[in-house]
This record gives structure tokens, sequence and C-alpha cells, in this order.
């Protein structure tokens, strides 16, 4: 931060301007009206955010915006989504990157393709075609000197399926990201991001479990067994799963004991 103004009067003025944008979307009931006003807010939180000094301003009045940080601190992740009324989900987001060397940030924009992306869990994806989320969570492992981003991530799909997501981010050496990777080890396959869908009446558990070192999380099946492949009868059975990360991957472990879950 050597060298920099701590002036942040165009960041106070910007999130003002946006705090008011997501206002007008939440009163709104037209969907194309919503998109309008969202596309205001992409271009106001992109010029915003390329001020250096966005990448700790803390956007506290922002509440329908989730703004995280992987433990390093290395990149930022601001998103959020919009709810159409006629019940369909999109999602929008940005990652930031300082760049120390220039004293600016870099800003991606993150692009909404989860309604055309057919497979989702066998799919490496970039910020200009993304499989959209709010993300909750996110995790650092390294293996052979390589961070792995690991991002858990909530996805509303329409009214009666809702998604839960572990997907992963990489960095090449010239900064480009990728979404996705060949990580996650269901016994005889491998996957590059791991999907939960499941009824939108229900809650599930996904969430990293510190005491266990695994990312934890219900196991999901239909209420009754002619709802097999129809998610909008699928919900937690009691029982729950996990992936535990060795050797670069994660890799799957079924029926933990309860009792050890935090």
């Amino acid at each position: 931060m050597s060298g920099l103004t701590q002036d942040t009067s165009f960041l106070k003025t910007g999130e003002g301007k946006l705090a008011l944008l997501f206002r007008q979307i939440h009163q709104e009931n037209k969907a194309q009206r919503m998109i309008i006003l969202n596309d205001s807010v992409m271009r106001m939180f992109e010029a915003v955010l390329k001020d250096p000094l966005s990448f700790t301003y803390p956007f506290d009045s922002l509440r329908y915006v989730g703004k995280l940080y992987p433990p390093d601190t290395s990149f930022r992740v601001i998103n959020w989504n919009l709810s159409l009324p006629e019940g369909h989900f999109i999602y929008f987001g940005f990652i930031l990157q300082k760049d120390a060397s220039s004293h600016t940030s870099r800003v991606i924009s993150l692009s909404d393709h989860s309604v055309e992306i057919r497979h989702p869990e066998d799919t490496l994806l970039t910020p200009a075609c993304w499989y959209g989320a709010l993300y909750y969570d996110i995790l650092l492992n390294r293996w052979e000197g390589t961070p792995y981003y690991t991002l858990l991530g909530i996805a509303y799909e329409d009214p009666f399926i809702t998604r839960k997501v572990i997907d992963v981010i990489t960095f090449d050496k010239e900064g480009h990201i990728t979404f996705g990777a060949p990580a996650f080890a269901t016994g005889k396959n491998i996957h590059d991001r791991v999907v939960f869908r499941f009824s939108a009446r229900v809650s599930m558990l996904l969430h990293y479990d510190r005491h266990m070192k695994m990312i934890v999380f219900d196991h999901l099946s239909p209420s009754r067994p002619q709802y097999e492949g129809l998610y909008q009868f699928y919900g937690p059975d009691s029982s729950y799963d996990g992936f535990a990360f060795y050797n670069g991957m994660w890799h799957l472990k079924r029926d933990l004991d309860a009792r050890n879950l935090r």
C-alpha cells in the first residue's frame, strides 16, 4: 500500500450508487427492467473495482452481494444473483486480482452459462463461460507447489430445485483463470467439479469440517424409489459423505461417522 492514496471517496460514492441500483432491482417486478438495471450494476461495479483500494474496501452496505477471499488473500470474489419473476435465476460476479507492481486491480467479470452447460461435472470452464453460483467459502490446498482454490457455493436452479457446487479455481503463469479441474475422485471416476441437486424445499449441509479436515456433506436420495433421477424430490437421508484432499485430489469418503462432525 506504500505510495497509494487512501482516499476512498470514489469507492464510497460508487458504493452508494450500487446500493441504490440493487434496491431498485429488488423493488422491480418486470424481468426486462431488472436485467437493464443489473447491466448498470455490472458497469458501475467494474469501474469501482478498478480502483486499487477496492481490493480491501468492505462494501458493507451491499448486503445482497457476497465478498470472499481465499486464505492467502491472493484474490477476491464478488458475486450476486438476479431472481427473475418467473422463478429463474442468473448469477453475476467478478474476480479481483491485485497487481502490486502496477498498483492497479485486474478485474475479471463472470458470465453465467449454467443453463447451457450440459455436463458441468466434466467440463473445464472460464470466467466467460461460468457455472454460476453464490460462493460462501474458499479453501486453499497445495500440491507440488500448485495452489488449488476450492469453492463451495449454492445456486437456485428454479422454484423446485436447488444446487450446491464444489468447484476449483486455478491460475496459470499469466494469471488466466480456469474453473474446474480433474480433482474429484469418486471411486473409479474423476470429475472436474461436483454438483448436488435437491428439492428447493429442504436444506443441505455442505461445508469444510476443520476438525475432520474434510469437505462434509449430506448424502442425498429420493423420498421414494420411483423418484430416482427427479431431483425436486431429493433430500438428505441422515447419512454423510465427504471429500478428503491428498495426492493433489479430493477423494470421496462415504458414510462418515456423524459423531465426528462439527
